[in-house]
């Protein structure tokens, strides 16, 4: 994850890509909070970054036009897709 993700990228930041990846659904900040267990905050900062290294993209939530969805961009996402199959799993075999 680190050649997809900042390094220096604090783990609560770390952990709301990881709930993002594992997701087929695009998620409100409420239930990125509620799955990662971190408080509203930590969350709200965490988005804050990741959007500012252009790593999670936002969408209005039609059901409720004052929240937001919050996915993986398409390149994060490759990237996160092509790690799993890199060397580490080529070495396995």
């Amino acid at each position: 994850m680190t050649d997809c993700l900042d390094d220096d990228a604090p783990p609560s930041a770390k952990l709301v890509v990881k709930v993002l990846e594992y997701n087929d659904e695009a998620l409100t900040q409420q239930q990125i909070s509620d799955r990662t267990r971190l408080s509203p905050r930590t969350v709200r900062s965490s988005i804050k970054r990741l959007k500012e290294q252009g790593v999670i993209e936002e969408r209005v939530y039609i059901p409720d036009a004052r929240k937001q969805l919050y996915t993986l961009t398409d390149s994060v996402q490759e990237c996160l897709q092509a790690g799993e199959t890199g060397p580490e799993s080529a070495e396995a075999v």
